[in-house]
């Protein structure tokens, strides 16, 4: 059998929380490459203090596009899974979706920041910002979101006692 026919196997194998974990962080995995390449050249920007390249403006077009791709499917993957692990799930589905909120308000008011050139090095600031906050809530939601204590397949609530 081949690596590919192992992998895909052990993937059908494996249940929807661990599949959803999987996916989430390959996603992370991206997303962290793209902000880390769109923070350098932001920081290049505000380092010089001159207009950046034309690429800053289409990688944060595109860093936009891919991040709110993976908050829909993280919400599909995650959302139900949280929802379902009571006590404490439906609250971190509700934490969840409201930093989702807020991450794409924050994304779509720097997509739509102006064209002005004169506006640019304020931008580049403005994305600085932005993907250091976002490789943050990458980071804090891989330790305190995305294990598999907390986005399991079973429902057994740990340290619960009695039937």
């Amino acid at each position: 059998m081949t690596i590919d026919g192992n992998r895909n196997r052990e993937a059908d194998a494996e249940g929807p929380a661990a599949r959803a974990r999987r996916v989430v962080l390959d996603q992370h995995a991206e997303l962290r490459r793209l902000l880390t390449m769109g923070l350098a050249e932001a920081r290049a920007v505000v380092k010089r203090h001159t207009l950046p390249h034309e690429t800053l403006r289409p990688l944060v077009a595109l860093i936009r596009a891919i991040f709110v791709k993976h908050l829909a499917d993280e919400e599909a993957l995650i959302l139900p899974l949280l929802e379902d692990d009571l006590p404490l799930g439906p609250l971190r589905a509700q934490r969840l979706r409201e930093e989702h909120a807020d991450q794409r308000t924050d994304l779509d008011t720097l997509c739509s920041w102006p064209e002005d050139p004169t506006q640019d090095l304020e931008l580049a600031l403005r994305f600085e910002t932005l993907g250091t906050a976002l490789l943050h809530d990458i980071a804090h939601e891989e330790t305190h979101l995305l294990t598999p204590e907390i986005i399991r397949d079973d429902c057994i609530v740990i340290d619960q006692f009695g039937g």
